[in-house]
């Protein structure tokens, strides 16, 4: 791994605008230096000399000008998050205060932050590994508690202690195999047979459930994807609004009210779901109501599934798509809406909707909606796999290199049934562990790392 930083960084830690307390991280080499610059204690003739991990008192200066009264405290390394020397700056909030300090910080030597590379340092320093990096991103961005749960396994190296128990049962295998080569007259890879089956047995289903987790571990993390389709005024919104136990989206008796998609989040038992209303699609000559439609369409394309509302009192059983087979590669649950007005119903639905999953309700009652929400959820437990003893993946990365791992696993199995030379398996053996250090980053390249912590905040 290649990825070398020998220079001080700072950055904003905390979120922009007005606030109670902002947050000001230097980290490197030069951290105290540059901290010095404008950082003076009142209880210590400078910086150096503060106790490590104490909160200490002071005045940010510039210039002679005290520009505000600020708590900082030293991390020296390798004792700090980084691993480098680390300054944090605890100042008022307010953009004016907190960009001064940044400055003085940048004019003193450092230099500004790239997203994420505080944890990317982290990361390559050895203080954790990138499963754990990960999980420090995805901890600011938990929707739900069992997706905080999961992510606080992970960020506790629960992952990466499964991945590297499993790289020891390779080891084990890799050892035998290898003192095969060095001694052949001993047979010691047939001799030890069974054993050798064993674990790979055991390594193949672990990295099966694993797998199997990700499902979950996935959809946890980023939400499980419902949208709502069919024509204007169907109640769209109202069923929105009623899932959401709040008015998010304008409901009105005008058709055509929606003429953009609206994404919200929602808890259905520990799950975070989104829900996305979407415009009324129908036939329209108004550019700008065509428009909120094509981005109907494509709402409908990412969706994990499909509420298909339909008004009982004025029914359509037909919805105008640019590609019907998309009905058939997405599970679908027709909601038959405005069951209030059962006596205004003009037709029974045709015997070819059946093949969709339905219920019948009101978006005015409550109870109905609780229903609805439990159907929903029966949909999202189809989905997902059993957690493992609380670990799992909860990223596509990190469920594509379980995969290859898997697949290398299984060749490695049929070689040793097809009883193919030690050398042979003694190069399968060192691909498996490559491809799961993958997993927790250690043989991860240089520009996948860049992408990863490209995607967090620049104080992270």
């Amino acid at each position: 791994m290649s990825l070398q930083f020998d220079d001080t960084i700072v950055g904003i830690a905390t979120a922009p605008g007005e606030c109670g307390v902002s947050i000001i991280r230097i980290s490197g080499e030069q951290a105290l230096k540059y901290a010095d610059h404008f950082f003076k204690p009142k209880f210590s003739t400078n910086i150096f000399n503060l106790k490590n991990r104490h909160l200490a008192y002071g005045w940010i200066i510039d210039n002679g000008k005290t520009i505000d009264e600020v708590l900082a405290a030293v991390m020296r390394r390798p004792h700090s998050f980084t691993a480098e020397d680390v300054v944090e700056i605890q100042c008022h909030g307010g953009s004016y205060i907190t960009q001064t300090i940044l400055n003085l910080a940048i004019n003193a030597g450092a230099r500004l932050a790239n997203p994420g590379e505080f944890t990317q340092r982290a990361f390559l320093n050895g203080r954790i590994d990138l499963t754990q990096a990960e999980a420090t991103n995805d901890l600011i961005q938990a929707k739900s508690e069992l997706g905080l749960n999961l992510i606080v396994n992970q960020l506790k190296g629960n992952l990466h202690q499964k991945i590297l128990d499993l790289k020891n049962e390779v080891i084990w295998i890799s050892s035998l195999v290898n003192a095969g080569i060095d001694f052949p007259e001993e047979d010691i890879v047939f001799s030890n047979y069974d054993q050798i089956s064993d674990k790979i047995a055991y390594v193949k289903k672990e990295l099966e459930s694993l797998i199997e987790s990700s499902n979950l571990g996935i959809m946890v993390r980023e939400g499980y994807k419902v949208v709502l389709v069919g024509e204007p005024n169907v109640g769209k919104s109202s069923i929105l609004n009623a899932l959401l136990n709040v008015n998010r989206s304008i409901v009105t008796q005008i058709p055509g009210t929606t003429r953009d998609t609206i994404e919200e989040y929602c808890n259905i038992n520990g799950i975070p779901v989104s829900l996305t209303d979407t415009a009324g699609i129908h036939r329209t000559s108004d550019a700008v109501e065509q428009e909120g439609i094509n981005r109907s369409f494509e709402a409908i394309t990412k969706a994990d599934l499909i509420l298909w509302v339909i008004d009982m009192v004025n029914p359509s059983y037909q919805l105008d798509l640019p590609d019907h087979s998309i009905l058939k590669d997405k599970p679908v649950l027709v909601v038959f809406n405005k069951i209030d007005l059962q006596s205004q119903f003009k037709k029974d639905p045709p015997q070819d909707l059946p093949s969709f999953k339905q219920i019948t309700i009101s978006a005015k009652d409550k109870s109905q909606i609780q229903e609805l929400r439990k159907t929903i959820f029966e949909f999202i437990s189809g989905k997902t796999g059993k957690l493992t003893e609380e670990t799992a993946i909860t990223n596509l990365r990190q469920k594509i290199a379980a995969e290859k791992s898997l697949e290398q696993i299984e060749r490695l199995h049929h070689s040793i049934k097809d009883t193919l030379e030690e050398e042979l398996l003694a190069i399968d053996l060192t691909e498996i562990l490559s491809l799961l250090g993958d997993i927790v980053g250690e043989t991860t390249p240089d520009d996948m790392l860049n992408q990863i912590f490209e995607n967090f905040c620049i104080g992270k």
